[in-house]
């Protein structure tokens, strides 16, 4: 950094979200809730014992939480629903436990990848915040997964998951920055 960039003034990022970032929180909070969905699916499916369900539930509960507080943080802009296309691409391998933890590693990969392309995306430190605190934990969660004796460690740090966020850009905020000429 030169000194001229040290001592230009800076825009203060805002602390509340903006249009665009309730756009984005609106896109998280749905994936949030299809992922709790899911978790919910497959506790009720019966097919797990006393510690793997304490688990699923668990981790079905973060995600509920996580939508929550987005839910706070956009207040009346949120929608409150799942995002289908998510739960639809993963229901359906709900059928066995083994096939079942593949794929909620494979979601909570997805989570955090489109998390953290949220979270580029945010002009509101309240919001990044928010979602810089739900990404570390996805990412332990799909690690947990690794674990597992049908999974692999290596298979949780799949840095190849794919975001599914959408692009959205943030309007053009006045700035209070100048420059001068040499």
């Amino acid at each position: 950094m030169t000194t001229a960039q040290a001592s230009t003034p800076r825009s203060t990022p805002p602390a509340q979200p903006t249009e665009a970032d309730k756009q984005l929180l609106q896109f998280a909070q749905g994936v949030e809730l299809a992922a709790r969905d899911l978790y919910k699916k497959a506790v009720e499916s019966g097919k797990y014992a006393d510690d793997e369900l304490a688990m699923l539930t668990l981790f079905g509960e973060h995600h509920n939480s996580y939508a929550q507080a987005m839910n706070g943080l956009i207040g009346k802009a949120a929608t409150n629903t799942r995002n289908e296309s998510l739960y639809s691409s993963h229901v359906g391998q709900l059928a066995s436990a083994q096939s079942a933890y593949a794929s909620l590693q494979a979601l909570e990969n997805t989570l955090a990848a489109t998390n953290t392309d949220i979270l580029g995306q945010l002009a509101g430190i309240d919001g990044a915040r928010i979602l810089a605190s739900i990404i570390t934990i996805e990412a332990r969660m799909g690690a947990v997964f690794g674990t597992l004796p049908s999974l692999s460690v290596t298979s949780a740090l799949n840095a190849g998951a794919n975001s599914l966020a959408p692009k959205i850009a943030q309007a053009t905020v006045a700035s209070t920055e100048t420059t001068v000429a040499p």
